[in-house]
């Protein structure tokens, strides 16, 4: 991923996979759920896609839900946005080449 090895821009990409690595284990350890299934719900969670098939059982994790996700969204429109100005820059480096190789 071109992300990773631009130092300026791994800060994005390295947040997105702390998160989903936090609420695996938060989710494995409280809920009890096996780590696909905490991966599956961090994921849909962080997307607000909530297919309501996994629902935190316990107080903890349902407000540790409640922040995760309010966290996990401000987070991901960061990553989205790095990520989407990375992708119009390298095409348009890509644009000007072309145009000027022809």
């Amino acid at each position: 991923m071109v992300m990773l090895r631009d130092r300026e821009e791994r800060g994005p990409a390295l947040l997105v996979a702390s998160l989903l690595i936090v609420g695996t284990v938060f989710y494995a350890l409280v809920e009890g759920w096996g780590v696909i299934d905490a991966v599956y719900f961090s994921a849909m969670s962080l997307a607000t896609v909530g297919y309501g098939d996994l629902v935190p059982e316990t107080p903890e994790g349902k407000l540790f839900t409640v922040v995760y996700v309010l966290a996990g969204i401000g987070i991901l429109v960061s990553f989205f946005t790095a990520l989407t100005a990375k992708t119009l820059t390298l095409l348009r480096q890509r644009q000007a080449e072309r145009e000027s190789a022809g």
